[in-house]
């Protein structure tokens, strides 16, 4: 009798569903803080597979549903929240809750779309030795691209449709593959939407504090970017530039050689200078024998550390490196204040453009060539 007279806690939250894949071990519920991995609670499946996690949240958050160390299924639980768990052989399907069964299908639209990746990835490795290598791949470039551009739409549907949402600080952070779906220079306005909403509906949540201080942070380098492009601004002459290569000896920068010549800023050190080295590489092979040309300045301390990431990445075209990195002369005079920056210029040696990305620098050489 008293224990049918106790009313439930309207807070606690409970995930249930079918784990028969994973009878013979534990099902677990791991909150995702700022800083660390906690297990909240764990269960074994009953014989017939099904199972039930229970806790109390403080506030909302992000968690793993996992069997030992597989990840079954990313999760966004609210106080309150009953979510269901459907485990099949070849996916996991969240329902319920006010926010997970949402992101989910957001989530499986984007497996969904690194499947076709890796699709698109096989047809043109077997195309390498074909004749028309050239023109596949140009197909499943634009193949690529369009996936990426729906993918991003689906985005910021769902920042739109789901004002408020906890959620949306997962989707603005989203990528399939290495890619991510919205860029933190070209898409600042979505950053900064996502951080109002998210700091107004959370004002005490961790993750959102921690999202709030990225955004901060990115007001100030984007003001400082405006203030470069401002500085730098097309047909300007572009300062003169000499350092030492490869070989020790000193380059200099020659415009006149080529109809576009790509002065290129980045550091081995820093990761999305890595992942344009390989963007760029694409774009330079497709118009490297149309007088289009690099010189990569790398801004890095430790020459030897930058001489192994150039031969990593088989970046073969003009390098240079300056020792004193953002703190030089050089990066002061061009205004590099965050990496990778791209100055085009044409023979004359006056600025075309300024980028920071290889896509808005892709999308320019299309137009000239």
């Amino acid at each position: 009798m008293a224990s049918c007279n106790q009313q439930r806690n309207p807070d606690m939250v409970s995930v249930c569903g079918n784990a028969a894949l994973f009878q013979d071990t534990y099902i677990k519920l791991v909150r995702v803080d700022t800083a660390a991995y906690t297990v909240i609670d764990s269960v074994k499946p009953g014989r017939d597979g099904s199972f039930c996690l229970n806790f109390l949240p403080e506030m909302a958050g992000f968690y793993l549903l996992r069997a030992d160390n597989k990840v079954i299924a990313p999760l966004v639980i609210l106080p309150g929240d009953s979510i269901i768990a459907e485990i099949r052989q070849d996916t996991v399907i969240i329902s319920g809750g006010a926010e997970a069964g949402t992101f989910d299908n957001f989530r499986r639209s984007l497996l969904a779309d690194e499947e076709k990746v890796d699709s698109l990835g096989t047809i043109l490795m077997l195309a390498r030795d074909l004749g028309n290598y050239t023109e596949i791949k140009q197909e499943t470039d634009a193949a690529y691209y369009a996936l990426m551009q729906n993918a991003k739409r689906r985005g910021v549907s769902y920042l739109q449709q789901n004002q408020n949402y906890f959620s949306m600080l997962l989707v603005i952070n989203s990528k399939i593959q290495q890619s991510f779906l919205f860029d933190e220079v070209n898409d600042s306005s979505w950053f900064f939407y996502a951080d109002s909403m998210l700091i107004n509906a959370n004002p005490e949540n961790p993750h959102a504090l921690a999202y709030h201080k990225r955004m901060q942070l990115l007001r100030i380098a984007s003001a400082k970017e405006r203030k470069a492009i401002e500085n730098m601004k097309a047909g300007n002459k572009a300062p003169s530039l000499g350092l030492p290569g490869l070989n020790g000896l000193i380059e200099k920068l020659d415009p006149a050689e080529n109809r576009f010549t790509l002065v290129y800023f980045w550091s081995p050190a820093d990761a999305l200078s890595r992942k344009a080295n390989l963007e760029l590489k694409t774009l330079y092979d497709q118009y490297k024998g149309k007088n289009f040309e690099v010189f990569a300045v790398s801004l890095d301390k430790y020459p030897d550390r930058w001489k192994a990431a150039v031969n990593l990445d088989k970046l073969w075209w003009a390098n240079v490196n300056d020792t004193l990195a953002l703190e030089s002369k050089i990066a002061a005079e061009w205004y590099i204040q965050k990496l990778p920056v791209f100055v085009l210029l044409d023979q004359q040696g006056r600025i075309v453009e300024r980028f920071t990305s290889v896509n808005l620098l892709a999308r320019r050489l299309e137009a000239e060539y």
